[in-house]
């Protein structure tokens, strides 16, 4: 009698368990070949409704939440209501950037944030499948120096306005001229990236490419290099180069890998691409001597939109710089990280 008796309290349960699901969960909605998926318009009402919900700090209201999708907050996974941008107080800023793909059903944002009343960096990532979010990322900085501000204030309208149809790029080039970016970083030969004459690069904020005479920041720092000294004339000068002449110089060569190179969120509509690469430095740096110091040690994961204009890199906005200790990967790629 017993096993009988036990096999009717296991179906009684599983019926009970399959009823109180059913009534929680949304359903599902039935096949219909007309509807229409997600288009441009609808990523970014859907993104914007995410942002609303972390700016109320309600979980809540996230609208359209797949049962079980994932997140992640400066790579360490974590429940939606979780992490620094969930449980402080963030307000948005006159400064956005949205990347959506209608075809990949991925939105991203970069934006400039307060949190808890102190100037954040923040890029946000959600996949849609099916008008539900599976996929949420969250990166964000608060090592804001109010010198990156003015950068920080308004996009260049190169990011925001749209290209004429007949003058946009196909995904194709698109895609083979955001990857270049990062072929030319990783073979230190800036011929390798399709970069345009007035290719501009920001990165948290600076502009450390084609700065204008007598020079600007060499690297994403506050202090501008002071010309009375050697090193300072050096620093101006290098960033006063183009795009491609700093590759040249093969000062990137302590970027041993920038893999994997994920989410490549392609806007034919703004002629931007969107990604989340992982730089990887193990401490070596081609072309180094044998008694040569260690280099640096240490991961990085960011968000770097490209703004792609007749098939050539034209801007690069890049933010935040997220460090990790070497080894660690991007929290979404198994294996990633060295």
């Amino acid at each position: 009698m017993r096993p009988k008796f036990s096999k009717t309290i296991f179906m009684l349960t599983a019926v009970f368990l399959s009823a109180a699901f059913n009534a929680t969960a949304a359903p599902e909605p039935e096949w219909n070949p007309a509807v229409k998926g997600c288009d441009r318009a609808c990523l970014i009402e859907i993104m914007d409704g995410y942002m609303n919900a972390i700016f109320k700090r309600d979980p809540g209201v996230v609208p359209a939440l797949a049962i079980d999708a994932r997140m992640t907050e400066n790579t360490g996974v974590m429940d939606v209501g979780e992490g620094m941008l969930w449980r402080s107080k963030v307000e948005p800023t006159s400064f956005k950037i949205y990347v959506a793909d209608p075809v990949a059903g991925q939105v991203a944002q970069q934006a400039r944030l307060k949190i808890g009343g102190q100037d954040a960096l923040v890029a946000v990532r959600l996949k849609i499948d099916r008008g539900k979010i599976h996929e949420i990322e969250h990166l964000y900085s608060r090592d804001v120096n109010a010198a990156a501000i003015p950068l920080l204030t308004t996009p260049r309208t190169i990011l925001t306005t749209d290209i004429p149809t007949a003058e946009r790029g196909t995904r194709d080039i698109l895609l083979r001229a955001a990857n270049s970016y990062f072929d030319a970083l990783e073979g230190d030969n800036g011929a390798i990236g399709a970069f345009g004459d007035d290719c501009i690069r920001h990165e948290n904020g600076y502009q450390t490419v084609n700065n204008p005479p007598p020079g600007g920041r060499m690297m994403p720092a506050p202090m501008v290099p002071d010309p009375n000294t050697e090193q300072g004339q050096e620093q101006l000068r290098f960033s006063m180069l183009t795009c491609k002449q700093q590759i040249d110089s093969k000062t990137f060569a302590y970027m041993k890998r920038i893999r994997p190179r994920r989410a490549l969120i392609i806007d034919e509509q703004k002629g931007l691409v969107a990604t989340f690469p992982l730089f990887v430095h193990d401490g070596t740096r081609r072309g180094a001597k044998p008694d040569d110091p260690p280099g640096m040690l240490q991961n990085l994961v960011t968000m770097e939109t490209f703004s792609i204009r007749g098939g050539l890199i034209r801007h690069v906005e890049a933010f935040p710089f997220v460090t990790l200790p070497y080894g660690l990967g991007d929290g979404w790629t198994t294996g990633s990280g060295r």
